[in-house]
């Protein structure tokens, strides 16, 4: 049974600033697409009826779309109808002309959709009955102003090439009109554009036959011709050679275009065409109407427009539109990190997460590409999100291994990759990074060897014999300190304070940090030293004679001379917190060296 298959697009905002952001394009590809799912409206399949907008809107996407729905859904007898409401440029080098989608740049023409290319690829290789192109353009660039003959003039946007195949062929047409351009802006009526809400109110009858009514583009054109102004009065251009009929019963007809046995214009050669090689074989990607540019499923007043696609003539279904919408972006990200733009790619993978969350090949292109900024821990996140739904995906668990390497947890990675070649053994990569984590972890062995010699060389003899030195400078600090009061009694008390602070730091921060760094010898050490000092405060007490009070020679010498009294407190003070102190502290240190593992042992 013969279809109708519409794809409706329509864009107001471009990333570049040379294509003036639109008031009304998106809002009159959502009402075409309404009024066409609409059950008193034209009555088409909700399935077959597509709406793309906004940003989603971009060249790739599209013309993929036109693409796939004219060559690989369409069958004979369906009719195709492909709506477009945004800019069209002409190239300024040779005057061909474009269509813009949302991330074409005016100075690089092959970011839109060429024309022509567009037409040979889509109109001349459908087994459709009609191709309809309804183009909603405004004209943008200075070399229209050059080419048109008339002020609204879009003969310039199809070139003569393109013009003559299509008077050369049958049902496959192109229906123009001129949105605005520098001389006339973009205008509205009823919230709509001007020739939307025209074109709407034909098709609801004063368009349609009196007698069958039908509603075919021909008397649409002619309504439209008398009803709307010179501006975008529309031009149609090609032979509808049987009635195109876009609302009432479809007559049942052969596909004179294919049933003739000769190539069509479009097939013949003469044009130029820059579409991709292979797209048509591609997965086919579908889009979802929604009033918001993202795509997703919308009710459609009493209708409900999903843009799943019927099955194809070969009877193999289609992926879902989500799916599809989410396969077009993914091979765009690719693309862009083809052309080392890793931050655009990322952000389009995102916007696939977005459409199918649980999409396996955009979570692993989204850990990758988190890898590759050293974002380990996220891109590790996302790799288990595909385990969970694909435990058997071989390739995540290789870059599972890649992403455990990256953060040296090495004999884990190659448990991993291991697993990796257990679930696909033929896969060349995977040896190659297994062959790499082997690399990772005997380099992170030999580093590890290196701090070992490292610790060893710094806790040898050398170390030894400086920390011992230190030790024994504070000590001597500290005693010279004590006794200069003594010695010289007219020197300043200050001075003496001095010494002695710094002979018991100096002993403390050392004792404390050779314990931490070298271990148990030097905590030793440290106890040696601190003996000492507890030996000299031991011999003053002695020489003090506590135990025989005014017998010591100390004791005698502060009776005929009461100044050495303070001085004798100090050194005793001190020799107390030298014998004391720093033993305290290398403990500390020592414990906690053993606690955090700064010490290593050998092997």
């Amino acid at each position: 049974m013969a279809r109708r298959l519409g794809l409706i697009i329509g864009v107001n905002s471009y990333q570049d600033t040379a294509f003036r952001p639109l008031q009304r394009a998106e809002t009159d590809a959502r009402a075409i697409a309404q009024w066409l799912v609409n059950t008193q409206g034209g009555n088409w399949s909700p399935s077959d009826v597509q709406l793309v907008q906004g940003t989603y809107a971009t060249r790739e996407l599209v013309e993929t779309l036109i693409t796939l729905l004219c060559v690989n859904v369409a069958g004979p007898g369906d009719l195709v109808l492909v709506y477009f409401a945004g800019h069209a440029f002409l190239d300024e080098m040779n005057g061909e002309g474009y269509l813009a989608l949302a991330n074409t740049l005016y100075q690089q023409p092959t970011t839109g959709i060429h024309l022509s290319s567009l037409a040979q690829q889509t109109m001349g290789h459908s087994h459709a009955a009609h191709v309809v192109f309804m183009l909603d353009c405004f004209q943008t660039g200075k070399v229209w102003g050059m080419r048109r003959s008339t002020p609204y003039d879009t003969r310039p946007l199809l070139g003569p090439t393109l013009l003559n195949a299509l008077q050369q062929s049958g049902d496959r047409l192109i229906f123009c009109s001129c949105r605005g351009n520098e001389f006339a802006a973009e205008t509205s009526e009823k919230n709509l554009g001007v020739l939307t809400y025209r074109m709407i109110v034909g098709l609801c009858g004063p368009a349609s036959d009196p007698v069958t009514k039908q509603i075919t583009l021909q008397r649409l054109h002619a309504f439209l011709f008398s009803s709307v102004d010179e501006q975008r009065r529309p031009q149609l251009f090609g032979q509808e050679r049987t009635p195109l009929v876009l609302v009432g019963e479809m007559p049942q007809q052969p596909n004179t275009f294919q049933a003739s046995g000769q190539l069509s214009p479009f097939q013949s050669g003469q044009l130029p065409s820059t579409f991709s090689a292979g797209i048509p074989n591609a997965p086919p990607t579908n889009a979802q109407p929604t009033t918001s540019g993202i795509l997703t499923a919308q009710p459609l007043q009493n209708a409900t427009a999903t843009a799943q696609m019927s099955p194809t003539t070969s009877g193999q279904l289609m992926l879902s539109a989500a799916e599809q919408q989410c396969t077009m972006l993914l091979r765009q990200a690719r693309h862009l990190i083809q052309m080392q733009n890793p931050a655009e790619a990322f952000t389009t993978v995102e916007q696939a997460l977005q459409i199918v969350p649980t999409n396996v090949s955009a979570l692993i292109l989204k850990a990758q590409l988190l890898g590759s900024v050293a974002r380990s821990q996220e891109a590790l996140y996302a790799i288990e999100q595909v385990l969970q739904l694909d435990n058997n995906n071989a390739l995540a668990w290789s870059v599972r291994a890649a992403l455990l390497t990256n953060t040296g947890q090495h004999q884990l990675a190659l448990q991993t990759i291991e697993h990796s070649l257990e679930l696909d053994p033929n896969n060349p990569e995977t040896y190659s990074i297994k062959t790499s984590i082997m690399g990772h972890a005997a380099a992170s062995q030999r580093r590890g060897s290196s701090r070992k010699l490292t610790y060893q060389k710094r806790g040898g003899p050398a170390s030894f014999f400086i920390g011992t030195g230190l030790q024994i400078l504070g000590l001597l600090l500290g005693a010279a300190g004590a006794v200069l009061p003594v010695l010289v009694p007219s020197s300043p008390i200050m001075a003496a304070f001095v010494l002695q602070s710094l002979g018991l730091a100096l002993i403390c921060v050392n004792a404390a940090r050779t314990s931490y760094l070298y271990g148990f010898v030097r905590f030793l050490l440290t106890l040696v030293t601190s003996g000492l000092a507890g030996a000299a405060l031991a011999a003053e007490v002695i020489l003090g004679g506590v135990n025989h009070i005014g017998t010591g020679r100390i004791y005698v010498m502060v009776q005929h001379n009461t100044a050495l009294l303070l001085p004798l407190l100090f050194l005793g003070l001190w020799l107390a917190l030298a014998t004391a102190l720093p033993p305290l502290l290398a403990l500390f240190g020592f414990i906690g060296g053993l606690m955090l593992g700064v010490r290593r042992k050998k092997r």
